[in-house]
Order: structure tokens, then C-alpha cells, then sequence
């Protein structure tokens, strides 16, 4: 089939348009004639009253006919009165309905662009558009040039449609400028396109492979990479070789562009040669000093409040309970140190250490404040400890205006005494801006579990509290007697161990074995999923009286593949929530109803990765949706949407600092690669009453038998002895 041109059609209607991909079924009319013809293919917003020039091929549905399949599409200036007034009245210009798009072509005829353009004084004319109404239609008018601006420019040089709606939302009128002037500042300034994206605009664009930029944005992008990966930083060989692979360009080339940006502090190197994003060094460096910091102005709590609060704490507890040894002496030491670090695994009385620690602090009088990285996290402190709780995000209150944190060293956080929970999730930079905020004489106690998975962000600091030995710490190790009777708790110990769960024989829920764990071996990889899914959503609840969505968890090492969170998400929503309007956004569905979770903090929204919530109501037509995060609602719209996913399932990476009534956790061979105890660890310890494991035993014993060491580049450790000198 040959291709066709069709120099001019105006959009007669608008059947369907997706906004994700473009992808529309639109009827236009060319000049001269009545009869409408279809046009499918990939299209930018277009609306009726609009000209555009085509180009594609005629091909022969086989129940629609003859259809124009369009392969570019570029909007054109509608020519005469009639073409104007529809053009403007068919919707492209916000605030401009048929009616007034009548009075401004009554007005200035064929001249009305000209005028919008060069002469908007004249507007003044119309009674209808003076003042305010005038200025809006007039930001419209540029915001639709601008778009029509950037669409001729992407499509001039062959880039996607759904990348230009994003540029145009972002940049405004100055996309196209912006771009031309250099694609590679997408990587830095627009979220969710990266290196890659902004290279490829780059090279179609005719940017050179040397270029300073490109070179800059490469090392810059294997930096965020190492980053995302749990590196503080890389060492310069091991820089310098990951970005001659992704720019494919010669050693030295990449070597003197680092040193230019050593230069003017784009990058820091440090004292070893290692290279830091600018942020992450004054992270690192910084949390290190203000640990030091925190011994500074401590005044000593009187022993025999100490003891009494101790006393007191064991009465509370119950008849015939006694805090251990250990316990006492983390409880004492706690009382008397700036920075104190209390970490165990379950059941091995870490809540009612911290209960302790905590009504020594008010019997001493002290102003308290409790916290945790994630809303769950600080939920479970709550119920924990009897006392409030909250998020750190909120505790340190993020200012919008200055895009940080209203708490810092210029305005700590009032209080005498701060208690925070699953420190393992905080990464390097939440502990900075954590210990910016705490003044020196508070008493900080971090509270962790030392074997469970480190931060999905940057560096391991609860690890390299305890290796750098310059923190006072308490690791608590034996589990109470009462805490032996959950098969959770005993079975998380042996796995920490290395060695094999107890799973038992016929332990699926439902049959004679007690317990409150469960293995269910399936050998197909669709069995497993339809035996997932019925366990969330039909066994477990129908035995235990749980929620489907609210009270069971399914988890899963991997986002991607047959068990993945994707697919395990589209079955499960099938199951839990399959009607209903639904708004489709870049492949997922959203439903009134459905689990979802935020994949990336948003401190505008108050909303931050890892929540979890609930979509409260859907807009299919302005593409949106309003969903409630712990009592909160939040809105959506357009790119905001691919912050969410969907929660019936999610990775054990995310789960952390959750605890869920019920966990489902799918574990195959088709997870080889992710397969390692601290994973399996984790996942076990986020169940609080039942854990039933699906999967395959040899994945299990892989689980068990793999304990490679973290390895992740950072000097927290070392520049913690050093500042304790």
C-alpha cells in the first residue's frame, strides 16, 4: 500500500481518543467535500473545528470500511470565517464556546488569529471579554500555541506524541525552545523519563555522541542509577566504566568531562576519589555529624527515676513479668545516651523495651514524640505503645515553598526525647534531614531489625550504625517464651538462622494441621496464581473472618513475569473489584474501591512511597481519581496517575515497616534471581496472624541456602568513628 497525503481535513468529530497513547478514531471532512471518512492511528489531542494535515495509508476494515490509517498528523491554520469560528468553537481554546467564538469572528472575520496573536487590546471591543475573562481566554490562546508549537517540532522529528503532552504540561510555551536548547535537562527536570528517553530525544535531535552535555547527563544518570541501587557513591574506576558503557564512548573522554564537573561542584569527590551526587555527600557526611552532635548538652536522668519507671513498666506488663537483664541495661543506657540504638528480631521483647524507655522518658518529664518511615509503621507504634505516632515526613512537616523541611537546624523539633521505629527502611537521606531537625541534648533512640532488608533508597544506616561501633546499641537476641507459640515468629528465627522453615505436610488453611503457617506447593506457574488468589480471596477470609482488601496481603518478590505484582494485581482486582467504571492510565486499571498503593513521595500531596490507600471515586473524562491515604483525600490527574499502582499485591521491597493481619506469599523458581534470606526474612516477619507461603519448596530452601553480603559503596561506618573522636 502506498503512502497518501492529505493536505488539509477539518475535524468534523472526535469518536474516541485515549490520552495515554494517543491512539483515536476521529471523522474529518476535506475541503469541498460533505461525506465525513474515518481516520485511527496514533493522533495529538485534537478537537472538531481543527484543520490538520495527514499522511498514511487507506486500508479496509472488516466492519467499518474503508479507513484512513495515519501514520503523522500535524495541525494547520483553518482557513476562512466559517473554518475559524468552528475551529474556536469546537472546544481547542479553553473558555471559548460556540457563542463567543461567533462574536470574536463577527468581530475581526479572517483576522480574529491576528488579532489574538498581535492586537489583543482590540478584544476590548467585546463587552464579553474585558478584564479577567479576557486574560484567561489569552493564556489559553498561548497554551495552545505553545502545544501546537511542540507538536510540529516532536513530530518534525519523529518523537511520541505522549512525551509531548507531558513537555507541554511541564515547560508551557518554552517546550520547544527549551528542548532545542538542550534535551538532556529532561533527565534532571521531568520525573519518570530519565537518561535514556532524554538521549533518545537527543540524538533525533542531531546532538553530538561527545557533546559536554550528554556526557554530563550520563555520568549524572549512573550516579542516580548506583543511587536507586543502594550506593552512596561509586569509586572512579567503577564510574568512569558504567558511563563509557551507556554513552559507548573512550575512557578519556568521560574522565575529563568528570573532572570539569569535580571542578564546579556538579559532582563530589571526596578525599578517596570516590564520586557523590552533591545531595548524597552532604547526606553521608552530614548524618555523621550531627550523630556526634547529639551527646552535646545531655543532662543525666536521675537513677532512681530510671528504676522506678522500670518497676513501674513491669507492674504494667503483668503479675510475674520481668524485664531481662539485657532489657534493663538497654533501658538504663537509652535514659543516659544522646543516640541509642535498640534492634532484635520479633519476639524478643523490643516493644515492651521501648514501652519502658518510653514512661522513663515521662516520668522524667521529658517532652516525648514517637515515629516510623511509613503511615502502617507508625500505626503499629501507636498500638504498640499506646501513644501517638506519626510519619517522619509529617513529624518534619515539608515546606512546598522552600522544597524542604520545615524542621531543621534552624527550627528543631520541640521536643526533649524522639523514639522512631523500623530505622532499616531509613535511607541517607532521611536521616539527615532527621537529624538536622533533632537539637542537641535530645535523646534519640532508632529502633530496628538489623536482618531485615536495608532502605530501597541510598546507603544502609542501620547497618552502618551498628558496624561503625561508635553508636551505643543493644541488639536484643532471645525470643520470650510466649512469643515460641507463634510458628511466625519461630519459623522467621530459623530462616535467620539458615535454617529451613517449618512448613509441615498439609498445612493449608482448611486442613487438620494448627498453626498459623501454611505452605502450599503448586507446579504450574498458573496454578500457583489461581491457588494465590484463592487464598486471599476466598480461603483465608471465609476460615478467619478477614477483609479480602483490607486485612490480607499478597506479596511477591518481583513487579515483573508470570507472579509478579503486575499479574498478580490483574487477577486479583479481577476477583476483588471487576466492575465498575474504570479509568485506564499507561496499562492499569483504577476502580472505585481498588487497593493502591504510591510509588514515589510527593510532599505537595502529603502522600509518600510505600502508602498504601484506597480510590474513592474515578473520572473517566478528566482522566482523574480521588483515593483516601489514611484518613486523607488525595487527587489525581493526567502524569499524576503513574505515581499509583494498584496494592492487592506488591513486592516484599514495599512492604517494608508493614504488618498485615494475613500474608500470602507467592515464592517460585521463577523468582531465582531475587531469592536470598534477608528477602524471605522480611516477608515473613509482615505477617501478624496467619502467613501462607504458595510456591515451590525448592524456592523456599533457595531462600534459605542464599546470604550473599550487602554490598552497597558507602562510608557512613568510617566517618561516624571519625566525627565520635
Amino acid at each position: 500500500m502506498s503512502t497518501v497525503e492529505i493536505r488539509r481535513a477539518t475535524v468534523k468529530t472526535v469518536t474516541f481518543h485515549n490520552p495515554d497513547n494517543g491512539w483515536s478514531v476521529v471523522k474529518l471532512v476535506r475541503p469541498g467535500e460533505e461525506r465525513p471518512f474515518t481516520a485511527v492511528g496514533t493522533l495529538p489531542r485534537i478537537t472538531p473545528g481543527e484543520t490538520v494535515e495527514l499522511t498514511g495509508t487507506w486500508i479496509e476494515h472488516e466492519t467499518f470500511g474503508p479507513q484512513f490509517s495515519v501514520s503523522s498528523c500535524k495541525p494547520v491554520a483553518p482557513e476562512g470565517r466559517e473554518a475559524v469560528e468552528r475551529y474556536l468553537g469546537g472546544g481547542a481554546i479553553k473558555g471559548i464556546g460556540p457563542g463567543l467564538a461567533k462574536k470574536l469572528v463577527d468581530a475581526f472575520g479572517e483576522d480574529t488569529f491576528d488579532v489574538l496573536d498581535n492586537d489583543p487590546g482590540r478584544l476590548d471591543t467585546i463587552p464579553l471579554l474585558r478584564g479577567h475573562k479576557k486574560d484567561k481566554i489569552l493564556r489559553a490562546w498561548e497554551e495552545s500555541k505553545a502545544g501546537r508549537e511542540v507538536m510540529f517540532f516532536l513530530q518534525a522529528h519523529q518523537l511520541s506524541l505522549g512525551l509531548s503532552h507531558r513537555l507541554i504540561r511541564h515547560y508551557g510555551a518554552n517546550a520547544a525552545a527549551l528542548l532545542k536548547a538542550n534535551p538532556y535537562r529532561l533527565a534532571d527536570e521531568v520525573w519518570g523519563i530519565g537518561f535514556l528517553k532524554a538521549d533518545d530525544v537527543g540524538r533525533k535531535l542531531g546532538f553530538p555522541d561527545d557533546g559536554y552535555e550528554r556526557i554530563r547527563a550520563g555520568l549524572a544518570f549512573a550516579l542516580t542509577r548506583a543511587a536507586e541501587s543502594g550506593h552512596v557513591f561509586l569509586p572512579t574506576g567503577v564510574l568512569v566504566e558504567k558511563a563509557a558503557e551507556l554513552l559507548q564512548l573512550e575512557l578519556d573522554v568521560i574522565v575529563y568531562t568528570l573532572d570539569n564537573m569535580a571542578a564546579i561542584d556538579s559532582v563530589k569527590r571526596d578525599e578517596h576519589g570516590n564520586y557523590y551526587l552533591p545531595w548524597l555527600y552532604h547526606a553521608e557526611t552530614g548524618v555523621a555529624r550531627r550523630a556526634a552532635m547529639l551527646r552535646l548538652g545531655l543532662k543525666a536522668l536521675p537513677a532512681a527515676t530510671v528504676e522506678s519507671a522500670i518497676v513501674a513498666a513491669e507492674k504494667h506488663a503483668g503479675a510475674g513479668f520481668h524485664f531481662s537483664p539485657e532489657q534493663r541495661r538497654g533501658i538504663a543506657q537509652a535514659a543516659g545516651e544522646g543516640l541509642f540504638l535498640l534492634t532484635g528480631g520479633p519476639g524478643t521483647g523490643k516493644t515492651t523495651t521501648v514501652s519502658a524507655i518510653l514512661r522513663v522518658f515521662t516520668q522524667a518529664g521529658l517532652d516525648v514524640k514517637l515515629a516510623a518511615p511509613t503511615g502502617r509503621a507508625a500505626r503499629r507504634l501507636s498500638e504498640v505503645t499506646g501513644r501517638k505516632a506519626t510519619t517522619l515526613h509529617r513529624l518534619l512537616q515539608y515546606d512546598p515553598t522552600n522544597r524542604g523541611f520545615l524542621h531543621d537546624e534552624k527550627t528543631p523539633l520541640p521536643c526533649d526525647a524522639l523514639v522512631v521505629d523500623e530505622v532499616s527502611m531509613i535511607d541517607t537521606a532521611l536521616m539527615y534531614s532527621l537529624l538536622r531537625a533533632v537539637k542537641p541534648g535530645t535523646r534519640l533512640v532508632l529502633v530496628g531489625d538489623p536482618d531485615q532488608l536495608p532502605s530501597i533508597g541510598a546507603g544502609k544506616i542501620l547497618g552502618e550504625f551498628i558496624r561503625s561501633e561508635a553508636v551505643p546499641h543493644l541488639h536484643l537476641a532471645a525470643v520470650f517464651r510466649q512469643a515460641e507459640a507463634s510458628r511466625i515468629v519461630t519459623n522467621a528465627h530459623r530462616v535467620n538462622r539458615g535454617l529451613a522453615p517449618d512448613l509441615g505436610e498439609g498445612t493449608a488453611p482448611g486442613e487438620p494441621r494448627e498453626g498459623n503457617v501454611h505452605f502450599v506447593e503448586r507446579g504450574e506457574t498458573g496454578s500457583l496464581l489461581e491457588t494465590v488468589v484463592e487464598m486471599a480471596c476466598d480461603r483465608l477470609p471465609r476460615r478467619f473472618g478477614f477483609d479480602p482488601i483490607r486485612d490480607v496481603q499478597v506479596l511477591t518478590p518481583m513487579n515483573q513475569g508470570p507472579l509478579g505484582t503486575q499479574a498478580l494485581n490483574e487477577a486479583l482486582q479481577q476477583r476483588l473489584n471487576p466492575k465498575g467504571p474504570a479509568l485506564s492510565h499507561r496499562g492499569r486499571l483504577f476502580r472505585s474501591g481498588d487497593k493502591i498503593m504510591q510509588l514515589k513521595n510527593n510532599y505537595e500531596k502529603n502522600v509518600f512511597n510505600g502508602d498504601i490507600g484506597r480510590v474513592l471515586s474515578v473520572d473517566t473524562e478528566e482522566n482523574g481519581l480521588v483515593a483516601d491515604f489514611d484518613g486523607e483525600r488525595v487527587s489525581y490527574e493526567d502524569e499524576a496517575l503513574d505515581q499509583l499502582t494498584l496494592a492487592y499485591a506488591c513486592t516484599i521491597h514495599k512492604s517494608q515497616g508493614s504488618e498485615f493481619k494475613a500474608v500470602v506469599l507467592a515464592i517460585a523458581k521463577s523468582h531465582f534471581v531475587m531469592l536470598q534470606r534477608n528477602l524471605f526474612y522480611t516477608a515473613i516477619t509482615r505477617a501478624r496472624e496467619q502467613l501462607v507461603i504458595v510456591g515451590h519448596r525448592a524456592a523456599v530452601h533457595r531462600c534459605v541456602d542464599h546470604n550473599p553480603a550487602i554490598e552497597r559503596f558507602t562510608l557512613l561506618a568510617e566517618r561516624l568513628r571519625e566525627s565520635a573522636r
